[in-house]
């Protein structure tokens, strides 16, 4: 044995070189292990299978007299004292107390030279320590005992989490989310003008429950418009000369380059109401007068897992809900852009969201951030598209696939094959009603078979204006106007009136007006055969599915809305209602004058 090894190597190498049970071929690796290694030198020992448990603890022992645990029992340990210690540091220091007499306290321990160890004791309990050796495990299973069963990953988290808390104190992160909350009060200095008219702005769009705040540059003036249940509404604009420096503020909130103002740019403002979080989705676009800002208002609260509180009826809920949990197939929202179709698989999403689904969403852009979904964003120009995202997530191991739109060819064949091949798909389409998005398929390229194999369900939607609840007005409809659209003439309906609450206007809120048609075998070899679109539609009559006009008409009967915001919103529809075209758009007129009178 080297003099130079036994003086520089820790105690315990020294004191088992010494007793015979560490041999001198073995110092190299211990050596390479501590030099590589940041563990102790008694827990090397063991990973190394040099020497045992026992042979630690009985040379510690021995060689510098400190009493040893029976090392055929467990330990008697101090529950109370423990606690009073804690678990971390019990754990970190591999220690735990025995009992305490007088100003003193047994403490089991691996190695009496860790000297930290008998300061954390002594600051923790306000006693001197009195050591006894005892093996790792039996001190791993006293505290397991005590504490519970070790997590290790919670106990690395916590670690981390404290580690970050630090940083954070000394490092400020760019990345950090900024939330602006529009309670506090403004600071007094140059631009408090500013920051006071872009946070009444945005007080007002939430307080009127806009979906869409409208910023635009005209020569003079400046137009700010709220889209408030589908229409836009004009509000006080603020002075010409205020316009830059406000959409300057709104594009810092919204991590957007305030120097670039020649190509549109797209950003996010997380904003506080009281308690209530709100999200804005901000896009610019350069006009000739500047640049034009929209702010898209998202709210996860606005989100149900309940689909009849979005207006399903319970079938269509149920219809709906059965095809989104079968184990493979492709479902399909349509409609037109701005008819929630977003809102429609988010809540579908949210249902069967589960820890033991792994759901995978592709978007443009990810409006809502879901904990326990891994939503990507479509980057066009790096190359990450609807399709290259779709490809990749097939080697993700998958159960739910959901693709914001099918835009192209490509994206529609492997959706169709990912449905298929054992996964379940949700995507949109922009088409008139569900079972036209066969045919928008079938021009994409997509084989009918294939299709008609594939298909669980389409679904189509409109949103529709809500009667103010405190304004409406009950009316009778006449004779013509009830046969027309097979309403009950002597049923009582309601109409717009107007007041304070809905602003003059008679309508406060929207509610979904909704086509759920499940793929059923009749359809699906219709589907197959190619048979045209109204012979499927004929079909889904048949089979008792509720088509748009349907659930309008449906929403008019329960005092939903009025016959006149229905009509206005299925136009087409209303033209082939059962298969009985409206040749005339006189007639149609008409019948609308008729009711809003």
């Amino acid at each position: 044995m080297s003099e130079a090894f036994t003086t520089e190597q820790p105690l315990v190498v020294q004191l088992l070189l010494k007793r015979g049970l560490l041999k001198q071929e073995d110092l190299a690796s211990v050596r390479e292990a501590l030099s590589k290694s940041g563990d102790t030198v008694e827990n090397i020992l063991l990973t190394l299978n040099l020497v045992t448990e026992a042979d630690i603890a009985t040379t510690y022992s021995e060689q510098l007299n400190i009493p040893l645990a029976d090392l055929n029992n467990p330990l008697p340990t101090d529950k109370k004292m423990a606690e009073m210690i804690s678990e971390a540091v019990c754990r970190e220091n591999n220690f735990v107390p025995l009992c305490s007499e007088d100003d003193t306290i047994k403490v089991a321990l691996v190695s009496p030279t860790d000297l930290r160890s008998f300061e954390r004791i002594q600051l923790s309990t306000g006693l001197v320590a009195q050591p006894v050796i005892a093996t790792y495990s039996m001190i791993d299973d006293a505290i397991g005992e005590i504490f519970g069963t070790r997590d290790i990953v919670k106990e690395i988290a916590l670690e981390e989490k404290v580690q970050n808390t630090e940083q954070s104190k000394e490092n400020s992160s760019d990345d950090v989310e900024e939330i602006v909350n529009l309670d506090h009060p403004i600071p007094k200095g140059r631009d408090s003008q500013v920051i006071r008219l872009v946070n009444h702005i945005l007080s007002s769009a939430v307080e009127n429950k806009a979906s869409d705040i409208h910023i635009e540059p005209f020569e003079k003036s400046v137009k700010v418009r709220f889209r408030i249940d589908g229409e836009l509404n004009e509000i006080s604009p603020p002075p010409r000369p205020m316009y830059v420096p406000m959409i300057s503020r709104l594009k810092i909130l919204a991590k957007m380059d305030i120097a670039e103002r020649r190509v549109p740019q797209d950003g996010a403002i997380a904003l506080k109401v009281g308690d209530k979080r709100i999200d804005l989705r901000v896009n610019t676009v350069p006009t000739v007068f500047g640049e034009k800002m929209v702010m898209r208002i998202l709210s996860k609260g606005v989100i149900p897992t309940d689909l009849t509180k979005l207006g399903f009826s319970q079938k269509q809920a149920d219809d709906f809900k059965a095809a989104a949990e079968s184990p493979h197939g492709l479902l399909l929202v349509t409609g037109p852009t701005g008819s929630g179709k977003s809102t429609t698989l988010y809540s579908v999403l949210n249902m069967i969201n589960k820890p033991d689904v792994n759901i995978m969403t592709i978007e443009d852009p990810v409006e809502y951030k879901f904990e326990g979904m891994n939503q990507v964003h479509v980057r066009s120009q790096v190359g990450l598209t609807f399709a290259a995202a779709l490809r990749a997530f097939l080697r993700q191991d998958p159960d739910i696939i959901m693709v914001g739109e099918v835009r192209d060819q490509e994206t529609a064949q492997i959706c169709l094959r990912a449905a298929l091949t054992g996964h379940m798909v949700f995507s949109t389409l922009h088409t008139n009603d569900a079972l036209a998005a066969i045919n928008r398929l079938s021009d994409m390229g997509v084989e009918k078979f294939l299709l008609a194999s594939a298909l669980r369900v389409v679904e189509a939607q409109r949103l529709v204006r809500r009667l103010c609840p405190k304004c409406k007005e009950k009316y009778q409809i006449d004779a013509d106007t009830a046969k027309k659209w097979h309403l009950d003439p002597e049923k009582e309906y309601y109409r717009i009136k107007g007041c304070e609450d809905c602003r003059g206007i008679g309508y406060s809120g929207r509610v979904g007006l909704f086509e759920v048609i499940a793929v059923t075998a009749k359809l699906r070899d219709m589907i197959s055969e190619g048979a045209p679109l109204n012979e499927l539609r004929a079909q889904a009559r048949r089979e008792k599915y509720m088509l748009i006009l349907d659930a309008g008409l449906q929403k008019v009967q329960e005092g939903l809305t009025s016959l006149e915001e229905v009509l206005s919103t299925c136009m087409e529809e209303a033209e082939e209602d059962e298969g009985e075209e409206v040749k005339e758009d006189a007639v149609l007129e008409e019948t609308i004058a008729t009711v809003s009178k």
